[in-house]
C-alpha cells in the first residue's frame, strides 16, 4: 500500500490533486451510507428525463458524483473503462417504419392508377369475360410486372440516395474539446464519456448532456432544436428550475453556444441524453415536400385526375351510347381493356422514375465535390437564386489571418519589422517601479515620460485579451505554449488566432515579455460579440501583494482617469482592464494614447484623426484593424456576482489608454473572384454582408469582384431628391422591385447604422436602383433584416453564405443557407448546404446543378407527353368516338409507356448543362412552373400535332394496302365483322394486329426525333450532338438501340405473339418512321433558329 502511494506521489499532479482524490473517496463512502435504495429503472424515456437531478446538486458535488477532477479531468484508464461500459456517444437514428415505406413504393407515384387498371383488367378476364380472353389476363400480368418493377426501382433509388447522403455526412468530423490527464485535448465527439469535462466556446454544438461548472458571465445557448423557441437562453451555475428541460445550468446535446464560454461535466451520452430519449419517444421525423416535389406532386394529381375522368367517361360512353346504338361493337370485357388505355396512355409513368433518378445523379455529383445537401430536393431551389448575400471573413476570404501591420500614434511598422525591432529593446515590465522620478512627474500630469518600449504592453493585451487558446496547454490561464519546440495547435476565432500567433512571435523575440505575461492571472472576461465588437479581460499581477477591495470596503479615493495608472503603481495594485476591438467603437472610450517610446499623452481630436487616417489607409488595403487598449482598475471588486460585475465594467469602459493598432490581413480565397464572375453572369446579384469596417469590406469586395464601379454611393445618395422623384413611394409593386437589365451598374455601401435607419421606401429604392451592395458593421439582427427585406421584394430567392455564429439568423431566414465546413456548428446546423471543403467555387456549380435538375425534368416531361401520352390517347379516342378499331392495343400502350419511354428518357437525366444555362436569368419560383402554357403548347400544338398524325397515317396506309380505304376503317363501329368488305373476321383481326404493331413501331422511331429536338432549348443539334463535343451523351445512342431492341422483341417474340397477338410488320414500314423523326427534328431546328434570330418575336415568346 505504501509503495503504491509513493508511486502516485511521484507523478506530476496539479496542486490539490491528492487532496481532491482523498476527499472524493471519503465522500463516496459517506454518500453510500446515506443514500436510500435506488428505485428500479424505468424503460419509459419520459420517466428517465424526469429522474434527472444533477442540476439540483452543488457544482463541487458534481465532480464527486462522476469521479473526475476539476483541473485533471478523467485519466486515460477511466476513459477506456467508461467507453467500454457505456459505448460511443452516438444517438441512434429513429426507428424506420418500413411498412409505410413499402406502401409508398407500391402505391406511390402513378402506381395507384396501375392498380386500378390491374383490378379492372382482372375483372374483364373473369367474371366479365365471355369467353375469358388470355389477352386480358396477359395485360393484367403485365400491369402487375409494371407495379413490381416500379416499386423495386423506387426502393433502389431511395436506398442509393440514402447511402450517398450517409457517406457525405460521415465526412463531417465533429470534435470536442475536453480536459483529460490535466490537458485540454481535441477528441472526436463520439468518444466523450460520462465524467469528461468539456470546454465549450462560442459557435460550438454541445456534444453531450453537461452540467455547467464554470462559465463566462455572457453565456447563452440556442435551444431551438430542443424547444422550438428561437430566443437565446442564458446559462447559469445554479439551478433555476426543478425540471431538467427548463433549468439553465444544464447544457443539453444538440444545442449551441451562441455567446460566451463554459466548462461542463458530462452526465449523459448517446441514447441516454435528453435528445436521445426524445428521439426514441418521437419516432420517425415528419417528411416535408420541397419545391420540386410539390411541382411533381401537383402535376401527378392533375394528370391522374384527368386520366381517371377520361377512363370513367370512356366506360360511360360505352354503357350509355355504344352498347345501345351499336350492339356488338364491343363486349364489356373489350370496352374495359380499351378504356384502360386512358389510364396508361395519358399517364407519363416514366416521370416519377426520372425524378428519383435525377436526384440520385445530382447526389453523386455533389458527393464528388464534398458538398453536403441536407435534403437532395432542395438543390433545385439553388437554381432559383437571384440574390446571394455573402459574409466576408472565412467565406470570401481564406480565414487564415495574420498580423501584417502595427502602429502607434507616432510610428507605424510592418509586423515583421516590429518583431525584428523588439529584439533590440531592453526588457521592461508592464508596471514600472514606482520610485522613478518619471513616476513622480506623471502623478501631476496627464502625460507619462518615456519608458523603454510599448512592446510589453502590446504583448500583454494581445496574449491575455484573447479568445483563442493553445489546446495542448497545461495551463490556459496565460495562454502559453506547452513547449517551445512543439507546433502550437490553436483553437479559436481566426482574428483571435492571428493575434495570438503574433503575441507568440513577440514573446519568442522578447523572453522578458513572456515571463511578465506569466505573472498575470485572468480574473474576469467579457468575450467578443457582434453587437459590442470588442473583448475585455481583467487581469491581476499575482507577483504583487495587491490590496483587495471588497464590496462595501474603503476603496481608493476616485481621481481623474489619467491618474489611475500612477495610483496603481504607488499602491502596488496590479489589476488591469485589457480591451481589444474595433477602433471606431473604442476610440470614443479612450482618454490617452501611448507613443512608440512608451510614453502616454492625452488622446485629443488631432490624435484621433491621425489614427483614424491610419485605420482608413489600412482598411482600404483590405486589412482588418483592431485597437488594443488598457486601463488600471484600482477599484475592481471581484466579489460581485458576475452579472453585476459585468454591468460595472461596462460603466468603467472609458478613459482607456490606446496602446496601439494592429492590422490583420485575410486574403481572399483564390477561387472566389472567378466564382463570383460566373455567378454574376448567371444573373445573380452578389451582396456582401459583414461586420467588418466599411473601408475593409469595400476593399475586399473590389478584390473579389462584388464591387466593380469606381464611384460608390452612400445613404445620402439613396435619399437624394433625384431618386425620390424617380421612385415615388408606393408606385412599384413588390414583385417588380429590381434593377432593369438596361440600367447601368451602380454600387452602394451601407453601414449597420444606415440599415437600422432604413425605411420601407429606402429599401425599395436600394433594391430597384443598385446592383452591387456592401453592408458593413452589421449585427446578426441587421443581417437577418437585410435578408428578409430582399426576400420581400422582386420575387427574390435569397441564398446566404456564412460560417460564424453571427451568420446563423440570416442563414435560417434565407431560402437557401450555405455554410462553410470549417465554420461554426451553429452555422452548419442553420444552413441547408454545407461546403465541406470550404470551396466557394462549389456555389456556382450548385446553382448550375439546381438549374440543370429543373431543366432536365422539364425535358423529360416534354419528351414523354407528345408521343407517350398524346399519340396513345388519340388511338383510344378514335376507338371510342370515331368507331374505328383501336390502332394501338392496351398491351402495346402499357409496354411503350413503361419500357420504351422510360429507357429513352433516362438519357435525358444524364444530360449536361446547355451552353447558355448559366447565362439565363434566374427562374422565378413563384411564376415559372415546371409545366406552363408554353410547355403545353409545345406538347399539344407542335410536337404532338406532328407525331400522332404521322403514326395514324401509317395505320391508314397499311389498311389501304389491304384494300380498306379511309371510310372503310373509320366510323364503322359494329360493321367491322365477318364479311366486312369481303374479308373474314380472322383476316380483319390480322389486319388490326399488324396495323397496331405498325402504329407502335412508328411511335418508337418518331421518339428519336423528339429526343434529339428536346435535348436543347435554344442551341442547334449541330453544335451539341450527343456523340462528341462538350454536350456528348453516349447514353442517347445506347438508349436508342435499347428501345429498338424492345420493339423487335415485342414483334418477334414467340410467346408475346401468342398471348398479345403481336406480329412482324412489312419491311417498308420500318423506314418512314425515321423520315418522320427527321422531319420533326428539322421543324424544331427551324423553330430554334427563329428564336435565336428574332428573340423578341412571337415564336420566341412561345418557346419553352
Amino acid at each position: 500500500m505504501e509503495k503504491t502511494l509513493s508511486r502516485t506521489t511521484e507523478r506530476e499532479r496539479p496542486k490539490g490533486y491528492g487532496i481532491q482524490i482523498g476527499y472524493r473517496t471519503l465522500s463516496i463512502r459517506v454518500d453510500e451510507r446515506e443514500l436510500p435504495q435506488k428505485p428500479k429503472k424505468s424503460k419509459d424515456p419520459a420517466d428517465a428525463i424526469a429522474a434527472i437531478d444533477v442540476h439540483l446538486i452543488p457544482s463541487d458535488h458534481v465532480y464527486t458524483r462522476y469521479s473526475c477532477h476539476p483541473t485533471v479531468g478523467l485519466e486515460a484508464a477511466a476513459v477506456q473503462r467508461k467507453l467500454k461500459l457505456d459505448g460511443r456517444n452516438i444517438i441512434s437514428s429513429p426507428p424506420t417504419k418500413y411498412w409505410l415505406k413499402a406502401l409508398n413504393y407500391v402505391f406511390g407515384g402513378f402506381n395507384f392508377l396501375m392498380w386500378i387498371a390491374f383490378v379492372v383488367t382482372i375483372l374483364s378476364y373473369k367474371p366479365l369475360g365471355h369467353p375469358a380472353l388470355v389477352f386480358n389476363l396477359g395485360v393484367a400480368m403485365l400491369l402487375m410486372i409494371v407495379i413490381v418493377v416500379s416499386a423495386t426501382f423506387y426502393a433502389l433509388v431511395d436506398w442509393n440516395a440514402s447511402r450517398i447522403m450517409k457517406s457525405i455526412k460521415s465526412l463531417i468530423a465533429e470534435e470536442a474539446s475536453v480536459i483529460r490527464d490535466g490537458k485540454q485535448q481535441l477528441i472526436p465527439a463520439n468518444e466523450i464519456v460520462v465524467g469528461d469535462i468539456v470546454v465549450l466556446s462560442t459557435g460550438e454544438r454541445v456534444p453531450a448532456d453537461l452540467r455547467i461548472v464554470q462559465m463566462s458571465s455572457d453565456l447563452k445557448f440556442d435551444r431551438s432544436l430542443l424547444t422550438g423557441e428561437s430566443d437565446m437562453v442564458p446559462g447559469s451555475l445554479d439551478s433555476t428550475a426543478d425540471n431538467a428541460l427548463e433549468t439553465r445550468n444544464l447544457a443539453l446535446t444538440s444545442t449551441f453556444v451562441t455567446q460566451g464560454t463554459c466548462h461542463g461535466v458530462v452526465f449523459a451520452t448517446g441514447d441516454r441524453t435528453v435528445m436521445g430519449r426524445l428521439v426514441s419517444m418521437s419516432g420517425e421525423t415528419k417528411f416535408k415536400l420541397t419545391t420540386i416535389q410539390k411541382e411533381i406532386w401537383f402535376f401527378t394529381k392533375v394528370i391522374s385526375a384527368v386520366a381517371l375522368s377520361l377512363f370513367c367517361l370512356s366506360l360511360l360512353l360505352f354503357g350509355v351510347w355504344l352498347r345501345t346504338s351499336y350492339p356488338g361493337y364491343d363486349t364489356v370485357s373489350t370496352a374495359i381493356v380499351n378504356s384502360i388505355g386512358c389510364l396508361t396512355a395519358f399517364v407519363p409513368q416514366g416521370l416519377p422514375v426520372c425524378v428519383a433518378l435525377s436526384l440520385t445523379v445530382i447526389a453523386r455529383r455533389m458527393a464528388k465535390r464534398h458538398v453536403l445537401v441536407k435534403n437532395l430536393a432542395t438543390i433545385e431551389t439553388l437554381g432559383c437564386i437571384s440574390v446571394l448575400c455573402s459574409d466576408k471573413t472565412g467565406t470570401l476570404t481564406a480565414g487564415k489571418m495574420a498580423v501584417e501591420s502595427v502602429a502607434f500614434l507616432d510610428m507605424a511598422h510592418t509586423a515583421r519589422d516590429f518583431l525584428a525591432g523588439s529584439t533590440n529593446v531592453p526588457p521592461s515590465t508592464l508596471v514600472p517601479p514606482s520610485t522613478s522620478s518619471a513616476s513622480q512627474t506623471r502623478s501631476h500630469s496627464p502625460t507619462t515620460s518615456p519608458s523603454s518600449s510599448p512592446a510589453p504592453a502590446l504583448h500583454a493585451i494581445a496574449r491575455l485579451c484573447n479568445g483563442a487558446k493553445f489546446t495542448s496547454s497545461q495551463d490556459s490561464s496565460t495562454n502559453e505554449k506547452p513547449t517551445p519546440d512543439s507546433e502550437p495547435t490553436i483553437k479559436g476565432d481566426p482574428t483571435d488566432t492571428a493575434i495570438l500567433k503574433f503575441a507568440d512571435s513577440l514573446s519568442a523575440v522578447d523572453s522578458a515579455a513572456r515571463e511578465d505575461v506569466g505573472k498575470y492571472a485572468r480574473m474576469f472576461e467579457i468575450p467578443f460579440n457582434s453587437k459590442n465588437k470588442w473583448m475585455m479581460t481583467i487581469v491581476r499581477d499575482t507577483s504583487i501583494a495587491a490590496e483587495v477591495d471588497e464590496v462595501g470596503g474603503t476603496g481608493i479615493e476616485k481621481k481623474e482617469p489619467w491618474q489611475y495608472e500612477q495610483e496603481v503603481i504607488e499602491r502596488q495594485e496590479g489589476t488591469w482592464m485589457f480591451v481589444k476591438g474595433a477602433p471606431d467603437i473604442l476610440f470614443p472610450a479612450c482618454g490617452t494614447v501611448m507613443l512608440s517610446d512608451g510614453s502616454v499623452i492625452p488622446f485629443g481630436q488631432a490624435e484621433r484623426e491621425r489614427l483614424s487616417a491610419t485605420q482608413s489607409e489600412w482598411s482600404s488595403g483590405g486589412q482588418r484593424v483592431l485597437a488594443l487598449c488598457r486601463k488600471p482598475l484600482p477599484l475592481f471588486k471581484h466579489s460581485l456576482p458576475p452579472s453585476d460585475l459585468e454591468e460595472s465594467l461596462y460603466k468603467d469602459l472609458h478613459s482607456l489608454t490606446l496602446v496601439g493598432l494592429v492590422g490583420i490581413r485575410d486574403p481572399p480565397r483564390e477561387d472566389v473572384p472567378s466564382a463570383i464572375k460566373v455567378i454574376r453572369r448567371a444573373g445573380v446579384r452578389v451582396f456582401m454582408v459583414t461586420g467588418d469596417f466599411k473601408l475593409t469590406a469595400v476593399a475586399i469586395a473590389r478584390q473579389v469582384g462584388i464591387v466593380t464601379q469606381q464611384l460608390i454611393d452612400t445613404i445620402a445618395d439613396v435619399r437624394s431628391p433625384a431618386l425620390l422623384e424617380k421612385f415615388p413611394p408606393g408606385t412599384v409593386p413588390a414583385p417588380l422591385i429590381k434593377p432593369s437589365s438596361d440600367d447601368p451598374i451602380r454600387s452602394l455601401v451601407l453601414t449597420g447604422e444606415d440599415v437600422a435607419s432604413l425605411t420601407s421606401h429606402d429599401w425599395d429604392v436600394i433594391l430597384s436602383h443598385y446592383t452591387e451592395l456592401v453592408f458593413a458593421r452589421t449585427t446578426p439582427d441587421q443581417k437577418m433584416k437585410i435578408v428578409e427585406s430582399i426576400k420581400a421584394r422582386g420575387d427574390n430567392t435569397v441564398a446566404v453564405t456564412g460560417d460564424g455564429v453571427n451568420d446563423a439568423p440570416a442563414l435560417k431566414a434565407a431560402d437557401i443557407g450555405v455554410a462553410m465546413g470549417a465554420g461554426s456548428d451553429v452555422a452548419k446546423e442553420a444552413a441547408a448546404l454545407v461546403l465541406l471543403n470550404n470551396d466557394f467555387a462549389s456555389i456556382p456549380v450548385a446553382i448550375e446543378m439546381g438549374r440543370l435538375v429543373f431543366d432536365n425534368l422539364k425535358k423529360v416531361t416534354l419528351y414523354l407527353m407528345p408521343v407517350g401520352s398524346y399519340t396513345e390517347f388519340m388511338a383510344v379516342l378514335s376507338n371510342v368516338l370515331l368507331g374505328m378499331q383501336i390502332p394501338l392495343s392496351s398491351y402495346l400502350q402499357v409496354c411503350f409507356s413503361i419500357t420504351n419511354d422510360v429507357v429513352m428518357s433516362i438519357s435525358l437525366m444524364y444530360e449536361k448543362a446547355e451552353a447558355d444555362l448559366m447565362l439565363r436569368k434566374p427562374r422565378n419560383a413563384r411564376t415559372d412552373r415546371l409545366t406552363d402554357w408554353r410547355l403545353f403548347f409545345q406538347i399539344y400544338l407542335f410536337l404532338g400535332l406532328m407525331a400522332w398524325p404521322c403514326a395514324m397515317s401509317m395505320w391508314f396506309v397499311y389498311m389501304r394496302q389491304q384494300g380498306l380505304g379511309f371510310h372503310d376503317v373509320i366510323l364503322v363501329y359494329n360493321k367491322w365483322a365477318d364479311g366486312w368488305k369481303g374479308y373474314t373476321l380472322e383476316q380483319l383481326t390480322t389486319f388490326v394486329n399488324r396495323g397496331q404493331c405498325i402504329y407502335y413501331v412508328t411511335m418508337v422511331f418518331i421518339q428519336y426525333g423528339s429526343l434529339l429536338a428536346i435535348r436543347n432549348r435554344r442551341v442547334s443539334l449541330l453544335h451539341s450532338n450527343p456523340l462528341w463535343g462538350p454536350r456528348r451523351n453516349l447514353l442517347v445512342p445506347v438508349c436508342m438501340i435499347g428501345t429498338a431492341l424492345i420493339a423487335v422483341v415485342n414483334l418477334y417474340g414467340p410467346g408475346l405473339q401468342t398471348v398479345f397477338s403481336t406480329t412482324p410488320i412489312p419491311g417498308m414500314f420500318w423506314g418512314p418512321p425515321f423520315a418522320f423523326a427527321l422531319g420533326i427534328l428539322c421543324m424544331d431546328e427551324a423553330r430554334k433558329a427563329c428564336v435565336r434570330a428574332w428573340p423578341n418575336s412571337l415564336i420566341a415568346k412561345m418557346a419553352w
